[in-house]
């Protein structure tokens, strides 16, 4: 015999598994969560470091309006192991940039608490790229390394916890 007015209900068992598939799944997305804003904020580290370049040519071309070769002459030539260059400090955005050994821009020196990118130069020291006075551009390998100072510490990060990135700039007489 059929029944028409018979409803039709979950049993206990589909209930139950549904229930447990809810929270596996709810489950795997918060433990996701860290690990992706992680990488997050990675990305959006790597991509201002990526607008350093311009930042750099600005403040070398800044750091050398007394003389193009006195410019080159405060530039280390790069050693087989790539020791201390000439340093510069970034804030976290990426929208300013000065030297840590010479003279501080017009605007003041980047505060310690906002050094985020530490960004070094060297010279090259082969042809085609090695400088020489008589040469219409100074080429300079550079590395950006961060965090360089961790918020709210006064000391350097550890090298070997920061990410690096490596580039040419070219600056022209």
């Amino acid at each position: 015999m059929n029944h028409p007015n018979r409803n039709r209900a979950f049993s206990l068992a589909e209930v139950i598994i549904a229930a447990g598939l809810f929270a596996v799944s709810v489950t795997v997305v918060l433990a996701l969560l860290p690990a992706l804003a992680r990488q997050g904020g990675e990305a959006t580290d790597s991509q201002s470091a990526c607008g350093l370049p311009d930042a750099l040519r600005a403040e070398l071309t800044r750091i050398g309006a007394t003389g193009f070769d006195a410019l080159a002459a405060q530039v280390p030539v790069l050693s087989g192991a790539t020791g201390d260059g000439m340093k510069f400090a970034a804030n976290r955005g990426a929208t300013r940039l000065h030297s840590l050994d010479y003279q501080p821009p017009a605007s003041g020196p980047l505060p310690v608490g906002e050094q985020y990118f530490l960004v070094e130069c060297w010279r090259f020291p082969d042809e085609p790229l090695q400088f020489a006075a008589g040469k219409g551009f100074l080429a300079v390998m550079v590395r950006v390394s961060w965090p360089y100072r961790l918020p709210g510490t006064s000391a350097p990060a550890p090298v070997a916890s920061r990410h690096e990135m490596l580039f040419t700039v070219a600056l022209n007489r």
